[in-house]
């Protein structure tokens, strides 16, 4: 198997990824087969972790359990970036600098783009083929427990609106804090530098917290799996419901039976295959294309139409469906406890 393609490039003030090597974003290789019309969509991976320095890209544990994701969309005609952002213990980290990062980069792929393609032709130059192929306008995040947190609070900025899949996203930190989420119960008081009891830091929490942005704007895919026992299932079961039921055309919920807080960003597991890839929010977005190299694999028969009618209104439409992968070889990378 090949070794994947993808280069590093840093969006810190400076022109650097400083602190730490924080700040950068992981461009991978332009897909093999690009349809005629450009990729689907450009797909962001938030990497989780708790906030916690130790856990990011090119951690011991795969990504923070996210590696499986990149190459699971790239082989799917779908740009793929992986985003690393200051963590609670960097210099200028936790919120709100850490979200702010996430905007940022963002942004850096509008740059990589367009100065990609205002050099001209390509021609055989891997890195500037992959540039040129980002659609920064449509944008899918994939946010995973921390990363859930920090890619539903992008959204709610951003003009136009992405996709989000939210897979066990922390997105009520005030209910986070009081569950006392991570093994320290610590979490959400370190990234916010404080507990939300005085009036200034409530007002703070609502600034940062999903929960209290409601209701969404963009179509959201909210999943978790039943035997998660790093993020309570509880916690985002609330979430959902409460994005349901102030916005029902946008949000759909996937609760996995028997999935862990890890199978559902491992791309080989069933928790994703069989639960979150054919789950019929994503139909009106990844409409159907031509897979008739890998057997014609489809993501599910239903469509979700009022999906579907954001999606044309976002200029989605023509994205085609996700079908289930054979990213076997990428493993089941594991992440202990924390994420």
């Amino acid at each position: 198997m090949a070794a994947p393609e993808w280069w590093d490039i840093p969006y810190g003030p400076d022109g650097t990824a400083a602190p730490e090597n924080s700040r950068f974003v992981r461009v991978h290789a332009a897909p093999a087969e690009v349809p005629a019309d450009g990729v689907h969509a450009t797909v962001m991976v938030l990497h989780g972790g708790y906030w916690k320095n130790k856990f990011g890209l090119g951690d011991p544990y795969g990504n923070a359990g996210t590696a499986s994701l990149a190459p699971f969309f790239l082989k799917r005609g779908f740009a793929a970036v992986e985003l690393e952002y200051r963590r609670r213990d960097h210099e200028g980290g936790g919120w709100p600098g850490t979200n702010e990062d996430v905007l940022t980069a963002i942004r850096r792929l509008s740059d990589l783009k367009a100065s990609a393609v205002s050099s001209g032709p390509a021609g055989h130059d891997k890195q500037r083929i992959a540039f040129s192929a980002l659609s920064p306008q449509k944008l899918l995040l994939v946010g995973h427990s921390a990363g859930g947190c920090l890619a539903l609070w992008a959204a709610h900025q951003l003009d136009p609106a992405p996709i989000v899949l939210a897979a066990a996203p922390v997105a009520d930190l005030v209910r986070g804090h009081e569950m006392r989420v991570s093994d320290e119960g610590d979490a959400v008081e370190l990234y916010m530098k404080q507990p939300p009891v005085e009036e200034a830091a409530l007002a703070e929490y609502k600034k940062a917290s999903p929960a209290a942005l409601l209701p969404v704007q963009f179509p959201v895919l909210v999943a978790y799996g039943e035997k998660d026992t790093d993020v309570p299932p509880k916690l985002v079961a609330e979430y959902a419901e409460a994005a349901k039921a102030m916005s029902p055309d946008l949000v759909s919920e996937a609760k996995i039976p028997n999935a862990d807080h890890f199978d559902i960003v491992n791309a080989s597991s069933e928790a994703w295959s069989g639960h979150i890839v054919p789950c019929e929010a994503w139909s009106g977005h990844m409409a159907p294309g031509d897979d008739a190299a890998r057997g014609n694999a489809r993501l599910g028969r239903g469509t979700h139409s009022t999906w579907r009618r954001c999606c044309t209104r976002q200029g989605e439409a023509r994205s085609r469906d996700i079908a289930p992968g054979d990213d076997a070889a990428i493993g089941d990378a594991r992440l202990g406890r924390d994420t």
